[in-house]
Parts: structure tokens; C-alpha cells; sequence
């Protein structure tokens, strides 16, 4: 039972992130995203990443290149915002949701690359904080003064052939969120439930 939620957990939050639509591919070759950390992920590695996170959500959306870069870009902030509310993404889940999305298509599990569990993290976050700020607007204030500082800070850096709009500027913030009409509705793939705070 807890891995059915978490891959229907996991499932919504794919495909909600899906509906974003940042940008487009690239063909250049090199180096894409250097994450602050020192990570490097080629064009390559952001496809691959773009194809896992579909094969994920059991085919029902594809990934664009700029979505992948995007959410590799944020993971900084993100990390920092769910610290903030308790709100973590595990190997152990990704793992769960990787055997269990591969089960369902009658296929072997897949070796998740480091890429696809960056851009994963920050969706899974993102769609997570999004659920906490619908339940509970006061800590709003707080998860976007520490995502915006994370932010300003990461050192994450995207290649200058990519234009900026192809990646958030900036983190999802939750001050118009909570009051704001949902775009997305994704309750019923979790059986009417909400999203919660911790993914273990």
C-alpha cells in the first residue's frame, strides 16, 4: 500500500510539473547545467532525464530538455524551502517508485541516473510544498524568504546557449498559490488524498 501512494504520489506530481512547459531542446553539444555542488550534466545526461521522468510516470507525459534544466537549476532552493516544513525526497522513494512504474509496465526498473534524481527532487518538492502552503498559509512567508535566499545564493550555472527563459528565474513561490485558482488537480490520482509533508 505505501508504495502504490507514493508512486500515485510521485505520478501527480510528474504530471502536474509536465503542464509547466519550459522551455526547448538543444542540439549543442557540452555541458548543460553545473550544479552548485560541482555536478556537471551534458545535454545528454538532461535528455536521458527528460525520457526516465516519462518512463516514471508510466508514459502519461513527456519531459521536455528545459523542464529537466529547469528543475536541476532550483534544486538548491527547493531543498532549502522543504527543510523549512519537513518536507524530503529519499533514494528509497525514487527506488520504490521506479520498480513499482516499471512493474506496472510489464519492464525491468531502470538505472535512475543522478540527473533524473535532481530534476526529480525539485518536482517532488516543489508539488509537496505546494500541497503544505494549501493546508497551512502561515509558513508561506517563511518557505519563500528561505527559497529566494538559496536562490540568490546557489552558484548552480546553466550554459549561455540556453536562454535564461528556458529556466525559472526563480523557485515556484507560494504566496499566490494558496489563494489562487489550482491549475491542476491531481487529488484523484491519490485517491482524494493531499499531499504530504515527508516522502521516506
Amino acid at each position: 500500500m505505501l508504495v502504490r501512494y507514493t508512486r500515485q504520489l510521485v505520478t501527480a506530481a510528474l504530471i502536474a510539473a509536465a503542464g509547466l512547459g519550459m522551455g526547448a531542446c538543444s542540439a549543442h553539444p557540452g555541458a548543460a547545467v553545473v550544479t552548485s555542488s560541482g555536478v556537471t550534466f551534458s545535454n545528454a545526461d538532461i535528455h536521458q532525464a527528460a525520457q526516465q521522468l516519462s518512463f516514471l510516470t508510466g508514459g502519461q507525459r513527456m519531459y521536455s530538455d528545459g523542464q529537466i534544466r529547469a528543475a536541476i537549476m532550483n534544486e538548491d532552493a527547493y531543498l532549502a524551502g522543504g527543510a523549512v516544513v519537513g518536507v524530503t525526497v529519499s533514494d528509497e522513494v525514487m527506488n520504490r517508485l521506479n520498480q513499482e512504474a516499471a512493474k506496472v509496465q510489464n519492464l525491468e526498473p531502470i538505472e535512475l541516473t543522478p540527473a533524473t534524481r535532481a530534476a526529480l527532487t525539485s518536482l517532488l518538492i516543489d508539488y509537496q510544498l505546494t500541497g503544505v502552503m494549501q493546508m497551512n498559509p502561515t509558513v508561506a512567508a517563511q518557505v519563500n524568504q528561505v527559497m529566494n535566499e538559496a536562490s540568490s545564493s546557489s552558484t548552480a550555472t546553466l550554459n549561455p546557449r540556453f536562454p535564461v527563459s528556458s529556466v525559472k528565474a526563480e523557485p515556484t513561490l507560494f504566496g499566490d498559490a494558496v489563494s489562487g485558482e489550482k491549475e491542476h488537480d491531481v487529488s484523484s490520482l491519490m485517491g482524494g488524498g493531499t499531499p504530504g509533508t515527508t516522502t521516506r
